[in-house]
């Protein structure tokens, strides 16, 4: 796989901090705008719900920077 959900830590400039989940790639980069929890049916969201967790757990969390 050339990319995994990586779970990232954002911190405004006002100091304010979220969590968001993006794709981060193999090159080093990744999505800009967190991915969406979204499908076409209830499996849809079943599996992508079941690797966002297996991936926070093998790569934890990282700063959006």
């Amino acid at each position: 796989m050339t990319w995994h959900y990586q779970l990232m830590k954002h911190t405004e400039p006002d100091g304010e901090v979220w969590y968001g989940i993006h794709e981060n790639y193999r090159s080093g980069g990744y999505t800009v705008e967190p991915v969406r929890i979204m499908g076409e049916d209830k499996e849809d969201i079943e599996w992508m719900l079941k690797h966002v967790l297996e991936d926070i757990e093998k790569h934890g969390v990282k700063d959006y920077e």
